[in-house]
């Protein structure tokens, strides 16, 4: 595992609950190393970081990656917030 954040225990941001969170874009994924695979291709702007983390939900365990913003107002329209579930 290259993504060391992807051993956290960190649940995952809600769309409805952004709340110092800043993370407008994420995707899911059931295996660890699909999810580190994924990171490894993703391009960061300025005042841009690489989050994510390990949760669980009914159907087992899941990893996720996104993209965490330095400000959400220079985000633009927050209803643009994009997440892919697996």
């Amino acid at each position: 595992m290259r993504h060391a954040f992807l051993a956290m225990q960190r649940e995952l941001p809600l769309h409805d609950q952004h709340g110092g969170k800043q993370v407008v874009q994420w995707h899911v994924f059931r295996d660890m190393g699909e999810a580190d695979e994924f990171a490894d291709h993703i391009m960061l702007g300025d005042d841009q970081l690489l989050v994510g983390g390990a949760a669980r939900d009914s159907v087992g365990e899941f990893w996720w990656v996104g993209v965490e913003v330095g400000d959400l107002s220079h985000w633009g329209n927050l209803t643009a917030v994009n997440k892919h579930a697996a």
